[in-house]
């Protein structure tokens, strides 16, 4: 599918047994954006039930340990950005 305000163009696949997809942007001009390469995995990690529990996993991991001491992983992130 076109996307001509990044002119760019996206193409969506989906795995036919595990319905996995995966989905790719390509530059129509990639010499314009040679510098940013990226990608991403994801999951989907719906909960059983409302009691938040993984939210409070995912911010007690996130939070660091004795050999990894950052608070806000994701702010030391963009500063080495």
């Amino acid at each position: 599918e076109r996307i001509p305000e990044y002119g760019a163009t996206s193409t969506l696949y989906r795995h036919v047994q595990t319905h996995a997809e995966l989905l790719s942007i390509t530059w129509d001009d990639p010499l314009s954006h040679d510098d940013e390469h990226v990608f991403s995995v994801t999951f989907r990690t719906p909960p059983k039930d409302d009691t938040g529990t993984p939210h409070i996993l995912e911010h007690s991991v996130l939070c660091g340990s004795r050999s990894y001491k950052t608070k806000s992983p994701f702010v030391d992130l963009l500063k080495g950005s």
